[in-house]
């Protein structure tokens, strides 16, 4: 116990003089006071302490980045910390949606929530690099580049602690892909068409590519791309499959990482984290750490079946694969946009960003 924290409970609780405002009636109460105060801040009133966490995710509560997370994450926490944390979910967006969890969990509104790196690009300088075409990790290498432990993941977890949150999981969701009414096998196919895009990086991309950039909310691709307001949609495997968009566009693009990587993650709210007791704060950092490694394992198993099932859907998928003109030509038309990132960053900060996927 803090010794001047003591010393003043010994000034409030002692005996009363000629001039204290306190008479000696009111001596007992004070005592009891003091009593209860020490007693509240004891290791064993700490330790027994009950703790609630109210963890957010949007989108389709199946999607192996909600699924295979969040109940793990839960009866982890929950088990190891012997009932003394609950974890309280709201699913697909009932708390919070997508565009708003930045402002979220540094308000407090939310003490967790499932997050796109790219949301944190404005703000968190680690996050932008993230959120680049020269940032491309693939499956069999993501958990070594940016996994639990990792330099880059520290760099991420300590650039986002400057802004009121801590980095949970870094989770992969794969490159992204296109969408499209006709075929978009090359550069070309972009040029001078309407393409819906979810943040900077993807409208970036397509005005490197000389197209016309739409910011467009998920829920608003399908129509969009049935009337005809956009000629493609760029946006993740999952998302396309859960809104059926192949019953509106009849090609899909698989980027490979051409036009970098969707990326998404948990994050908490630092304060909260802060608030719980050094032990907890293990437990709830090791939990989220192992539910995320279950949830990437699922999520990189999802994409090919998920690929598949595109083309059971009767889509014509395209991949683009290393070494192919088209995986070239892209490579060649999206270099000068990969500079242009570069140079927004400091050396150290994309030397470490290229050196981690390596």
């Amino acid at each position: 116990m803090n010794q001047s924290f003591l010393q003043a409970l010994r000034v409030v609780c002692r005996a009363p003089t000629p001039h204290s405002p306190f008479s000696h009636a009111r001596r007992p109460t004070l005592a009891l006071l003091a009593g209860a105060i020490l007693l509240a801040s004891s290791p064993a009133v700490r330790a027994a302490q009950h703790y609630t966490l109210r963890l957010s995710t949007w989108g389709a509560p199946t999607a192996p980045q909600v699924s295979q997370f969040v109940t793990p994450f839960k009866d982890d926490v929950e088990k190891t910390s012997q009932g003394r944390i609950t974890v309280q979910v709201f699913p697909a967006g009932s708390l919070v949606n997508e565009r708003a969890v930045p402002s979220a969990i540094q308000s407090g509104v939310v003490d967790i929530s499932l997050t796109t790196m790219g949301s944190w690009a404005s703000i968190v300088p680690t996050a932008g690099a993230l959120n680049t075409v020269f940032f491309r990790p693939t499956a069999d290498n993501f958990d070594k580049t940016i996994g639990p432990g990792t330099p880059l993941f520290k760099a991420l977890d300590q650039d986002m602690a400057k802004h009121g949150a801590r980095l949970l999981a870094a989770l992969y969701n794969g490159p992204v892909v296109v969408v499209s009414k006709a075929p978009f096998k090359t550069p070309g196919d972009f040029k001078g068409k309407t393409v819906r895009v979810f943040d900077k990086l993807t409208a970036e991309i397509v005005q490197a590519l000389h197209g016309a950039a739409s910011t467009i909310e998920v829920t608003d691709v399908y129509p969009a791309l049935q009337r005809g307001t956009v000629q493609a949609a760029i946006g993740g495997l999952e998302g396309a499959i859960g809104l059926k968009e192949y019953e509106v566009g009849k090609y899909l693009l698989a980027t490979n990482g051409q036009f970098g990587l969707l990326m998404t993650g948990y994050v908490m709210n630092k304060g909260a984290l802060n608030a719980l007791p050094p032990d907890l704060q293990k437990i709830v950092l090791d939990s989220a750490h192992k539910a995320s490694r279950i949830a990437s394992k699922a999520m990189i198993a999802a994409y090919n079946k998920e690929l598949s099932q595109m083309q059971q859907h009767r889509m014509t998928v395209t991949k683009l694969e290393p070494g192919s003109a088209e995986y070239k030509s892209f490579s060649q038309s999206l270099a000068p946009l990969a500079k242009t990132q570069e140079s927004r960053f400091p050396p150290q900060l994309v030397q470490k960003v290229l050196d981690a996927q390596h």
